[in-house]
């Protein structure tokens, strides 16, 4: 019976040490796996530091990265337009700074938009409450200045509308001076009347928010030209002829060849030519050309110096020159003119 329980008892103990030693195993298993896991946990650990730029400051451990995450982690949050930075740093330290947006108003097209903002200029502003300008809009301040906390942005509009009037162009009025009237210094004779013109005169209104800021005029065009009112009047030694001498003027000539003094009267003919074949008009005058040939220049003056003929040219004849009875007579372009002329004695100086 002892040989039997001997065994037994063998047995038994050889049970028991293979069961101690295979707890121990796990033990020791479990706590290497423990160690390497807090091992590893504790490499990944950083210490964060959390700021605004308010001054709210959190000091955190956590292996968060994210940068919504550590936000939560802390407890301070950021904001619609804040700006978050976050940085790490070499080794187990990281900084999470959030700069706070301020408050910028923008009032645009009557109405208000707040827009939240860390830094920018007026332009950035904009865009960030999705405002455009266009054309000649402009904004006050200006878009390129920088915008701070309670800034307020002005965005005003630009129109432009043109305006087209008819308008009329006042006439000149012109004198020509003769010394046909020397008989009478105070006579005056219309010889046009005047008539006003018309002109397109284009407007350009500036409006800015809806009100009138300026107008300018962007054209002009004369559609139909005035035309002077022209009145006859005296004038001391005023030709009557617009023909000009050698010089070029219609004074008298230094140099000519012969001076022939007689009676001058006027006269009016609506044919349109001469006996010469050539034209009449101021400046042509009626001669005998056996005695003064057709084609020569003339300057013709009373003997007094009152009355001035001007320079002219033979183009015609008559029957009172043919025959003697006068010198010249002297072409008007109206027959009133003709009459006022008169009978005058008269030096007619031959200069070509």
């Amino acid at each position: 019976m002892s040989r039997i329980a001997s065994v037994k008892v063998k047995k038994a103990l050889t049970a028991c040490k293979q069961a101690v030693s295979s707890r121990v195993l796990a033990f020791c298993v479990m706590v290497v796996c423990l160690v390497a896991t807090l091992s590893v946990t504790a490499a990944n650990l950083r210490l964060t530091y959390v700021t605004d730029s308010n001054g709210a400051r959190q000091v955190i451990l956590t292996s968060e990265t994210d940068p919504a995450q550590v936000m939560n982690l802390s407890g301070i949050q950021s904001e619609e337009g804040d700006r978050v930075y976050y940085t790490a740093y070499s080794g187990n330290l990281a900084a999470l700074n959030i700069e706070r947006a301020f408050s910028v108003s923008i009032t645009a097209d009557g109405q208000e938009y707040p827009v939240k903002m860390v830094f920018g200029t007026v332009a950035d502003a904009l865009k960030r409450a999705g405002i455009t300008l266009e054309g000649d809009d402009y904004t006050e301040p200006a878009l390129d200045q920088l915008v701070s906390a309670g800034s307020t942005i002005t965005v005003h509009r630009v129109d432009y509308t043109d305006r087209v009037e008819t308008q009329a162009i006042p006439y000149d009025t012109e004198y020509v001076y003769t010394s046909l009237y020397f008989r009478n210094t105070g006579r005056a004779t219309t010889v046009r009347h005047g008539a006003e013109g018309q002109q397109t005169i284009t407007t350009r209104d500036r409006y800015v928010d809806g009100e009138l800021e300026n107008s300018i005029v962007v054209d002009s065009t004369t559609t139909v030209e005035p035309t002077n009112h022209v009145i006859k009047t005296y004038g001391a030694g005023a030709p009557v002829s617009p023909l000009t001498g050698p010089d070029g003027t219609t004074n008298a000539p230094a140099s000519y060849s012969k001076v022939l003094t007689g009676k001058a009267t006027g006269y009016y003919s609506r044919t349109g030519k001469g006996s010469s074949g050539l034209g009449l008009g101021y400046g042509t005058v009626a001669v005998d050309p056996d005695v003064i040939p057709y084609g020569t220049k003339l300057y013709i003056t009373s003997t007094d110096g009152k009355f001035v003929y001007g320079y002219a040219v033979a183009t015609d004849t008559g029957i009172a020159v043919q025959k003697g009875e006068i010198l010249v007579d002297l072409f008007y372009e109206t027959y009133a003119e003709s009459v006022i002329n008169g009978a005058i004695q008269v030096n007619v100086y031959v200069v070509g």
